[in-house]
């Protein structure tokens, strides 16, 4: 994102176009619906709110699509987040709300099985896709969706987040991904989260329960 000039919103407003930035990756229903179920609100007042902000030029209909225009996309912070999630702990919990009390969307990315094992050395406990489950779960997460197997930056380009938030203990270099996010014309701020408790981590976790994680 080159340009942050984004409107100002109320909390209603930004709520709807934060659902329309998520609903554009859901693979079932319609944007409506997925407002309307996510914010309980009536189909027709989500029709009102539509009606408001395509009045003010923040969402249009483009190929029949909902979607948002940029200054609709400029008025929320997407901040995107990323891991493997393999045993879901009080330090994956923290991490996760800091990084979405960064911004007003929370993407998470889930490492595929084959960068879990590339990167880890030793099969998940749970699949990719139970993995992303659960993530889902979690209420600081507005999205979750799996990684790509062959370049992390693939997901970063799809998703276009304006903050990428690193975990406490994640390998990652904050300026090699500044610099490698800036080469694919992404204005994306990366920082990184601090934990109240870095001792808790998944590898030390198994390393307690070996015996018992096969009855997880």
């Amino acid at each position: 994102m080159s340009n942050r000039q984004g409107a100002k919103v109320n909390d209603r407003a930004k709520q709807v176009l934060c659902k329309i930035y998520v609903s554009q990756f859901l693979s079932s229903g319609t944007p409506i619906e997925f407002i309307a179920t996510s914010l309980f609100l009536d189909p027709k007042e989500v029709d009102h709110e539509l009606k408001i902000l395509r009045d003010r030029g923040l969402v249009e209909t483009r190929d029949g699509k909902l979607q948002l225009t940029q200054l609709g996309r400029n008025a929320i912070t997407v901040v995107m987040t990323g891991g493997a999630f393999d045993i879901i702990h009080p330090g994956h919990v923290e991490t996760l709300d800091q990084a979405r009390s960064t911004g007003d969307v929370l993407v998470v990315s889930v490492a595929r099985d084959s960068t879990f094992e590339k990167n880890k050395k030793r099969k998940p406990e749970h699949s990719e896709a139970l993995r992303r489950k659960l993530v889902s779960s979690l209420k600081a997460v507005d999205l979750a969706v799996l990684g790509s197997e062959t370049d992390i930056f693939e997901t970063v380009e799809m998703l276009k987040p304006d903050i990428i938030a690193l975990g406490y203990d994640q390998f990652h270099d904050e300026e090699k991904i500044s610099q490698e996010v800036a080469k694919r014309g992404l204005a994306t701020k990366v920082l990184r989260l601090k934990s109240s408790n870095p001792e808790i981590k998944t590898t030390s976790i198994i390393g307690r329960n070996s015996g018992t994680l096969s009855g997880l």
